[in-house]
């Protein structure tokens, strides 16, 4: 008897919104997402062109609390990812969002993890160069406005 084979495979994640005028929904889905306060990851040069702004006036329109990070590193290193970490150490967010490009997303997304499950940068890095222990549990909810085409860190 030959093994039964699995041949309808699902593909659950999260929902995905594109289009003109996305990003002005995104005060509402903090808000459905139960975020009272919320940590922007973006780099400095997008306000130059008012992108940080527009995302800020959404969610603020919203009543939702704000910070904003600003100094995401190009292509984040160790180094940087400690900066980033150390600033928010010991706050408390409901919810992140990043802006920008894979660097604002991967940034962002060790912000949740090490604020949500505080530890050494190097706990939660694979091995051989980390311990790599697994993530304890869930992580805060996290909204990615992707600025730049092919980037793949929104999906993951």
């Amino acid at each position: 008897m030959s093994p039964q084979l699995e041949t309808i495979i699902p593909l659950t994640m999260a929902r995905l919104k594109f289009g003109l005028g996305a990003t002005y929904e995104l005060g509402y889905e903090l808000k459905a997402a139960g975020a009272g306060k919320v940590l922007l990851v973006t780099d400095k040069h997008l306000w130059d062109f008012q992108l940080i702004d527009k995302v800020k006036k959404v969610i603020e329109d919203e009543g939702i609390e704000l910070a904003i990070y600003d100094q995401v590193h190009v292509e984040p290193t160790d180094r940087s990812f400690k900066h980033a970490i150390d600033h928010v150490r010991g706050l408390a967010f409901d919810a992140f969002v990043a802006l920008g490009g894979g660097t604002a997303i991967d940034t962002a997304k060790a912000m949740n993890l090490f604020t949500t499950y505080p530890a050494d940068l190097y706990d939660y890095v694979n091995k051989p160069i980390g311990r790599g222990q697994p993530v304890p549990g869930p992580l805060k909810p996290m909204f990615a406005l992707p600025t730049t085409a092919g980037t793949g860190s929104e999906t993951t």
